[in-house]
């Protein structure tokens, strides 16, 4: 029984045991399992993962080793999520040899009942049951204001229209995205009026829903 809202199935148990370190946003499931391994993939929450029953060993990587993780499609997944192809238990390094690179990355750790991990936004990880009877409990928690939206979604969004364009035309716009998302914004738009800033002022939920209208209209 993997990911099972605790919210839904088991209210009580969630009143009992309830991690007062993070707000009543969290997101808190209960996973259930003999021996079995989780492939390696990546939550977009943040995650606290409390170990109730059982052993089971975490083998996690930072972000910026996806290339050397051989990572699977992104819509064609067992569980929603994309994962690494490697297995991680028989790693077969003629077929993924950077797989090499991304283990002198890895953080291991074993956890035991009472015991709890925490797992950064978008960092890989690797899960591995290994008694007979294990019992997980993760409380998912994200502190981004919502009215963000989704950088997955941005993600997607640059597959259909940026991924395939000619590689000088791939270049400029990565200027652009260096510029206006990746560069420090109080040093880049200082030459601008802070009233005349516009979608490129503080994020608020009206920026955003400006965004979206953008967006909407340019979708359409």
């Amino acid at each position: 029984m993997s990911s099972a809202p605790l919210k839904r199935h088991l209210p009580k148990f969630l009143d009992e045991n309830y991690n007062d370190f993070l707000n009543q946003s969290a997101n808190p499931n209960i996973w259930i399992s003999n021996k079995i391994t989780v492939a390696t993939h990546f939550d977009v929450p943040d995650n606290i993962a409390c170990c109730i029953s059982g052993k089971r060993k975490f083998t996690l990587f930072p972000p910026e080793q996806i290339s050397n993780l051989y990572v699977g499609p992104l819509d064609i997944t067992p569980a929603g999520q994309p994962i690494s192809l490697v297995d991680i238990r028989n790693p077969d390094y003629q077929q993924f040899p950077k797989f090499k690179q991304a283990l002198k990355q890895a953080l291991i750790a074993e956890l035991t009942p009472g015991d709890a991990l925490y797992i950064p936004s978008l960092w890989w990880h690797n899960v591995e049951s290994l008694d007979h009877f294990n019992v997980l409990l993760t409380f998912f928690h994200d502190a981004t204001p919502p009215h963000y939206g989704s950088a997955l979604n941005s993600l997607l969004h640059g597959l259909m229209s940026i991924r395939n364009l000619p590689p000088h035309k791939k270049h400029a716009w990565q200027s652009f995205f260096n510029h206006y998302i990746f560069s420090d914004s109080r040093q880049r738009d200082l030459h601008i009026p802070a009233e005349r800033l516009g979608i490129l002022g503080q994020q608020t939920p009206e920026i955003s829903n400006a965004l979206k209208k953008i967006l909407t209209m340019s979708m359409n």
